[in-house]
């Protein structure tokens, strides 16, 4: 397993001074960050070309100016006007340093994470949740006396994925639940901000006598290990998922015949297809799931963030009105088979979108004959109502599905007051709800 080593820092021009005088390590850091910061700085001025300037060959090869462009030219329209870099987190990985410029948007933080070679060359970047300075404390319903955890890896035949096996204590022959990831470069306790929604899971589930295995997803540190210009969904999240199950049913105490699979946003997106791969999965679980086709529900993500920060600018809303040209656009080529794919679409390349295209999720859960349990939190605003009922329709016809809603849950499954929520709930300290833990492990035992 690779080794990161973090060092966390505020924008302090006096913190800078006595780290310059004590550290030998800050001193190293000051040119990368002086770097990032200019990186940054392209980026806000939409200076595309001078952003590739400062580009490794690797990173030129691998993105194209278009999407640096799309990236650049659709920033403020998706998080508001950019207000200040916060503080500044570096990472060291093999010979990589890494700094994470954390920035306040309107909307809310993100984190700017740029990889720098030996040469100070940017060879990575991408937006990620901001570090947090501490994390949320376990629930208190997960017992820590009740069950162990192991650290393994999952066989993906190109690379070993780290991940964590979570098995109740004085149980055999055990129910087992592969947890998979949505959207973005997770960890394996799918990390969001300062709270660990699979570690909630896991623990939780664990506790109530059901196994739980959780892996890092791929591009969370081996991103390089995939053609990001021609990636598929099923590259990113799907194919992994797959070596995850076949790994989880060869653990000690697990029952083989008893495996499920569960996905978050985009892992609930995918997982019918995973099943399909794997149809010794005994049932799926999606949690904020849908059977739409992932880009579809951009466009209304935009929109309610849109509305959030009163932003009625005229940029904002003609990038808005071109992203429902585009998905209309992309909603046609679905009849077309032989359609062609030439243009990216909010960082989902061509590939990315003839995958999503070729697949109609819907279909495919309904003709399968495992169970299936579906998630979802009222508040949600990225999977909004539309999706629930959307499942509810493409599953009125299987054997065996149920449904559950949570009035008080957002897309994370933590409780929240007012009728939908923010981006800024997932940066409050907080946990998956008590009664999802419960839901999930008496659908799974009762069995």
């Amino acid at each position: 397993m690779k080794t990161i080593k973090s060092v966390t820092r505020k924008s302090s021009l006096w913190v800078i001074l006595i780290a310059l005088i004590f550290s030998t390590d800050i001193f190293c850091q000051i040119p990368h960050e002086t770097a990032a910061r200019k990186f940054l700085d392209h980026l806000l001025r939409k200076e595309v070309d001078e952003m590739m300037e400062m580009t490794s060959n690797d990173f030129r090869k691998a993105v194209t100016v278009e999407q640096m462009e799309e990236i650049a030219f659709g920033l403020e329209g998706q998080l508001g006007r950019f207000k200040s870099v916060n503080r500044v987190v570096f990472e060291t990985l093999d010979d990589y340093e890494i700094v994470i410029l954390v920035c306040e948007f309107e909307s809310m933080e993100l984190g700017a994470r740029i990889v720098f070679d030996g040469n100070i060359r940017v060879s990575g970047f991408r937006f990620v949740m901001p570090p947090p300075e501490k994390y949320a404390d376990p629930p208190a319903y997960a017992d820590s006396n009740l069950f162990t955890e192991e650290e393994l890896f999952v066989d993906c035949g190109d690379i070993n994925l780290p991940a964590i096996f979570t098995m109740p204590k004085n149980h055999d022959n055990v129910p087992v639940i592969v947890l998979v990831h949505g959207s973005g470069a997770h960890d394996a306790d799918e990390t969001i901000g300062p709270n660990k929604i699979f570690r909630d899971l896991a623990w939780g589930l664990a506790s109530r006598g059901v196994a739980v295995l959780r892996y890092e997803k791929r591009t969370y540190r081996n991103a390089n290990t995939l053609d990001i210009e021609n990636m598929t969904v099923w590259e990113e999240t799907g194919q992994d998922a797959v070596y995850a199950v076949q790994t989880a049913c060869m653990l000690n105490g697990v029952d083989a015949e008893n495996i499920y699979l569960l996905g978050h946003s985009l892992g609930g997106v995918v997982a019918p297809r995973i099943v399909q791969e794997e149809p010794q999965i005994k049932g799926i679980i999606s949690m904020a799931g849908t059977p739409r086709y992932f880009y579809e529900i951009i466009p209304g993500q935009v929109e309610y963030l849109l509305k959030l920060r009163n932003d009625t600018s005229e940029a904002s809303l003609k990038e808005l009105a071109s992203m429902k040209e585009r998905v209309e656009s992309l909603k046609n080529k679905r009849s077309n088979p032989d359609a062609e794919y030439s243009e990216s679409f909010f960082n989902m390349p061509p590939s990315y979108l003839a995958d999503i295209n070729k697949h109609n999720i819907g279909e495919i859960s309904a003709g399968l004959p495992q169970r299936i349990l579906v998630l979802h939190g009222k508040r949600d605003y990225q999977i909004t109502m539309d999706d629930f009922d959307a499942w509810e329709k493409a599953l009125a016809g299987h054997h065996d599905s149920s449904f559950i809603l949570y009035p008080e849950l957002n897309h994370l499954f933590f409780k929240g007051e007012g009728d939908t929520s923010g981006p800024d709930e997932y940066f409050v300290e907080n946990n998956v709800y008590e009664q999802v833990i419960i839901d999930i492990s008496e659908w799974i035992l009762q069995d």
